[in-house]
């Protein structure tokens, strides 16, 4: 293999493919990615056996052939080359050899027959969708994906289609919930399915960087994702996610109208001194608008007032403050609705603009 490329498009490639590629693993060859350089186009491939991403870009290749190296080490190399200089590739006995203006580099290279490669797809539904669309459907809910492992069915991200709902994405870690709806003209396949968070925030990287649009398939077993020069597979959590239709408040009879950029603010500077584990404040709803407050151990203390026009008796609602604050940093309207019912109802933020849009937070007792 011998070809020459420029830094700035080898860099791009090789940064989103070892960026799934575990920095050590049982099996040597899943550290290395694979270069694959002929008909004047160099793919690359990054795998640790739950996902692989595939990019191809337009290079000149000398010498047709293919090779498997060090991920790390490549991407390390190629940050720190020069912008603006050409890199050569090529493979000699059993180095890769990178060139770059007056810079040189050794690598040791496996052989590619062992390298997994991108599993075949075996997806059941695919739809088409703008980039940046997906991102910021997984912006506006990626936030709500649990750490938990022992319930790996809420560490990732459920994806759903259905005729008439369109294409829907859920999250929830049993404390929050978010949900974010895209109507699509296609005809759509009723399929549900679990993508795991590492997946999912590696899709959002692509779609924020790409123009194109989003080829999305998606199965029992693997979702898919085609997007410019990026190809990503993945397998899905193998388990069924809760019902969380079930959670989200049908009934609210009460409903505050507030300015996000207030209340963000309000929460920021009463958590300076709220419970540093909990992060717990309280809303207080009056007549007069709604009092924001924390306190801690040290009886240290904060209020705060918003402004809200609100009808109905005084309800004191305590919250993790963060919850609330990771809802407000994803919508992009200038308002949001609060519906509640009592103190201890799990309490509904939608966004008058995005009405595919529902935010679940659970109450907390403070």
């Amino acid at each position: 293999m011998h070809l020459s490329i420029s830094r700035a498009s080898l860099l791009q490639q090789v940064q989103h493919c070892q960026g799934i590629v575990e920095k050590r693993s049982t099996k040597p060859i899943l550290c290395n990615l694979f270069l694959h350089a002929e008909n004047q186009t160099l793919k690359i491939i990054g795998t640790d056996l739950q996902m692989a991403i595939s990019a191809s870009v337009e290079t000149k290749v000398i010498e047709p052939g293919e090779t498997t190296v060090s991920a790390q080490k490549l991407f390390e190399i190629i940050k720190e080359l020069d912008t603006d200089k050409e890199i050569e590739l090529k493979t000699k006995d059993s180095f890769l050899v990178i060139k770059s203006g007056r810079s040189r580099f050794r690598l040791s290279t496996m052989g590619t027959d062992d390298y997994p490669g991108m599993p075949d797809d075996d997806t059941d539904m695919s739809f088409d969708l703008d980039s940046q669309q997906l991102a910021k459907m997984i912006a506006g809910t990626a936030f709500a994906m649990s750490n938990d492992e022992t319930r790996k069915y809420l560490t990732g991200t459920l994806f759903e289609t259905d005729e008439k709902l369109g294409f829907r994405m859920v999250s929830t870690d049993s404390h929050r919930l978010a949900l974010v709806e895209l109507a699509l003209d296609a005809s759509l396949e009723a399929v549900k399915c679990i993508v795991p968070k590492k997946t999912v925030i590696e899709m959002k990287k692509i779609s924020e960087e790409q123009s194109a649009p989003v080829h999305l398939s998606l199965g029992v077993r693997q979702v898919r994702m085609q997007c410019g020069p990026y190809t990503l597979s993945s397998k899905v959590i193998d388990a069924t996610f809760p019902a969380y239709e079930e959670v989200i408040p049908k009934q609210n009879p009460r409903q505050v109208d507030v300015s996000c950029k207030n209340l963000d603010q309000s929460l920021r500077r009463s958590m300076i001194v709220a419970n540093e584990v909990t992060h717990d404040v309280r809303l207080t709803f009056t007549s007069e608008g709604l009092q924001v407050a924390a306190h801690n151990t040290d009886q240290e203390q904060a209020e705060e007032f918003v402004e809200v026009d609100i009808q109905g008796p005084e309800t004191v609602i305590g919250f993790n403050g963060r919850y609330l604050r990771d809802v407000l940093s994803v919508v992009d309207t200038e308002q949001v609705s609060i519906h509640f019912r009592d103190e201890l109802s799990p309490v509904l933020l939608t966004t008058t603009s995005e009405s595919g849009s529902k935010y679940v937070v659970m109450p907390m007792r403070i």
